[in-house]
């Protein structure tokens, strides 16, 4: 038996001894954060922490995936077979690529049923972080010890709950998630690429100077954008949780239900009262005579200089109030504060990198406790790798537009 200890409120484990060694850092991995959490991405959560008494110690946060469950990111089979792999396929220019793709895909659900999927997953819901979180204070060694006792801490809970999968979803490339991805491939995970983060470096003095830093021709486009915005006479305000006002319900549910997501007026409602739940949350909104023109709801890590973007809708999207709003508007907040960081997570890498955004390749790693169903994990995985490779690989080719 390992030596970790079992929570299920994150309350409680803030209550150990030492436990500010856990959430001193990014606001993404709070307590109010993952209290806001409990209970969206599943009925049922668990928290593994190792070292209780000394000075070392990490912590992750579980959540039970079962093949049913409503909350699709985090699923097994949609990861390796689902939605996410048909749009990639869908996005192959040749179509002997696609064709080929999509047979590969047909084969690969024959041999990953879905009723054998359920899993216990280590993330930090709502963001594109990993699920551990350890002390910057560690040694190498002391890293290493600990992730591996909280690995097979993960594992003991999984089967003590009767979970075939474990999911450590969303890794990073940064010092930790590299000494956590050692020890994954020590323990046979099978490794996914899932997708980047996609971060802004918004260190300008005001937005004029951040346009400057495009080529020309790409400079003429953002102004562009930013004139056909402000051709409107928005109204931009900035408001705390009470900006959340009703009609931006309507606007989310658009939004969600734009890109594919099963959600409903109550449930948007219920995630705006869980994201003002959390410290600190303002709402940039941009507002004309017909109504509100689009939202973004964001947290200011001022003590790590980070932007959060956590919600946002627009009436129209993909023009000129999307991209102001979620990108000009909050690059010029960010220059009034001295720079920071804007955190834009994953997906629509183009956009981002053509507004200047970097991009940190994401993996996700599983592990079947069935040794065939973890061999078309290897399969599987393999094939959303590569399609995700060239995705991230196309939109970076335009990195060419800054100077």
């Amino acid at each position: 038996m390992t030596r970790t200890e079992l929570f299920t409120r994150i309350r409680d484990v803030a209550a150990v001894d030492g436990a500010e060694r856990w959430f001193t850092g990014d606001i993404r991995r709070s307590v109010p954060w993952l209290e806001a959490e409990e209970g969206r991405v599943s009925a049922s959560q668990y928290y593994v922490v190792t070292g209780r008494g000394g000075a070392g110690g990490v912590l992750a946060s579980c959540y039970r995936i079962p093949h049913t469950a409503a909350h699709r990111t985090y699923a097994p089979w949609d990861v390796l077979v689902g939605e996410p792999v048909v749009g990639l396929i869908g996005r192959l220019t040749r179509d002997d690529e696609r064709q080929a793709a999509g047979t590969a895909l047909a084969d690969l659900r024959s041999r990953v049923p879905a009723a054998e999927t359920d899993a216990l997953a280590v993330v930090t819901p709502g963001c594109v972080l990993s699920g551990v979180t350890v002390p910057p204070h560690l040694s190498a060694s002391q890293r290493h010890r600990e992730l591996r006792e909280l690995v097979a801490g993960v594992e003991e809970l999984a089967d003590a709950k009767g979970l075939p999968v474990v999911e450590f979803g969303h890794v990073g490339e940064g010092v930790d998630d590299g000494a956590l991805r050692g020890v994954l491939a020590e323990r046979g995970y099978v490794a996914v690429e899932v997708g980047a983060d996609a971060v802004l470096d918004a260190h300008y003095s005001d937005l004029e100077e951040y346009f400057g830093s495009f080529h020309s021709h790409r400079r003429k486009v953002l102004r562009k954008e930013r004139s056909r915005f402000l051709a409107e006479e928005p109204v931009v305000s900035v408001h705390g949780p009470d900006g959340l006002t009703a009609d931006l319900v309507d606007l989310q549910l658009a939004r969600y239900r734009r890109y594919g997501h099963a959600a409903h007026a109550v449930s948007v409602r219920d995630r705006f009262a869980r994201a003002a739940a959390i410290p600190g949350l303002n709402v940039l909104r941009a507002d004309s005579e017909a109504g509100a023109i689009g939202f973004v709801g964001f947290y200011e890590d001022r003590a790590t200089r980070r932007i959060v973007p956590r919600l946002g809708a627009f009436a129209r999207e993909g023009t000129a109030g999307y991209f102001n709003l979620a990108y000009y508007e909050l690059v010029s907040r960010a220059a009034r504060l001295g720079g920071m960081q804007i955190h834009y997570g994953d997906s629509t890498y183009r956009a981002k990198v053509s507004r200047g955004c970097r991009l940190t390749r994401l993996t996700t790693y599983l592990r079947a406790a069935d040794p065939e169903l973890h061999r078309a994990f290897a399969d599987a995985a393999e094939v959303r790798t590569r399609l995700e490779a060239g995705e991230i690989s196309a939109a970076m080719e335009h990195r060419g537009v800054r100077k």
